[in-house]
């Protein structure tokens, strides 16, 4: 069994690279897709484990006039891609100017937070979730969910956009030209018609959907639900002649997920190395 879609300490995931491949092979895992949210830091010393493949992803941040906070996986990259790490130097200084007017921001709204908390809790890459988890630690909420549904979703008040995004467009071209295939990640997960979303995916230049995805964990959805959800999305794949993918979307204890819980069969690899 496999799992193409994995987060380490080098974005929002809780396990750093070397301690999530040997767990995965300790699980029984006999492939993962490490797939951190805009930087493939998490390959630069990268230990490999005898009897796992570890493939080479990212996970792309889309933000348009059309669609906002879209995620786009890349599978079977290039990490050396000059193109691919421009951009991502780009993208990380726009993040990082962003992650600092939040903070900034939920200060003028009363709350006692500083940026050198926040890095502390990131260990890498900063994202929201790490801001989330101070003010979490901090007594102000419950869990991370309520801080965003409060404070950090897109509308809330401490909502902070940034100043360099990608399309649909630009993000599928930057994958292709590190040598990868792209993915429209998780796509039940938006609210956005899935349909609609899929098509213009497609229309992008994109190469596949991930139609095996865990939305009990992540959404909360009965088994039933996200099985339908599941359903729907590879008959949107094979209605639009996209590959498919999938994977838990692991970050481990942010999100309370155990790795290997959720598996995908391998012949969904198999499928995806004979597109490359």
């Amino acid at each position: 069994m496999i799992d193409l879609h994995t987060h380490t300490t080098a974005s929002d995931g809780s396990l750093s690279p070397s301690l999530l491949v040997k767990s995965a092979k300790k699980v029984g895992l006999s492939a993962i897709a490490i797939t951190d949210h805009d930087t493939v830091a998490a390959f630069e010393r990268l230990e490999e484990v005898e009897g796992l493949e570890v493939i080479r992803g990212i996970e792309l941040t889309v933000f348009e006039e059309r669609y906002r906070d879209i995620h786009v996986l890349g599978l079977f990259i290039d990490p050396s891609s000059q193109a691919l790490i421009k951009k991502l130097k780009e993208l990380k200084e726009a993040r990082l100017e962003q992650k600092k007017a939040t903070v900034k921001r939920l200060q003028e709204l009363g709350y006692d937070i500083g940026w050198q908390e926040v890095e502390a809790e990131a260990r890498g890459s900063v994202g929201r979730p790490h801001i989330a988890k101070v003010l979490v630690k901090k007594g102000y909420f419950e869990s991370v969910n309520e801080v965003f549904d409060r404070l950090l979703a897109f509308g809330k008040p401490a909502y902070v956009e940034r100043t360099s995004w990608l399309s649909l467009e630009e993000a599928a071209a930057l994958i292709e030209s590190a040598g990868g295939l792209s993915f429209l990640a998780h796509p039940y997960l938006y609210p956005y018609h899935i349909q609609e979303l899929v098509a213009a995916f497609k229309e992008a230049g994109g190469r596949g959907v991930e139609v095996y995805y865990d939305y009990v964990r992540n959404r909360k959805l009965s088994e039933q639900e996200s099985a339908s959800a599941c359903a729907l999305a590879r008959q949107l794949a094979e209605r639009h002649n996209l590959l498919k993918s999938g994977g838990s979307d692991f970050h481990g204890e942010s999100k309370g997920q155990v790795l290997g819980e959720f598996k995908v069969e391998e012949r969904v690899l198999e499928e995806i190395k004979a597109a490359l």
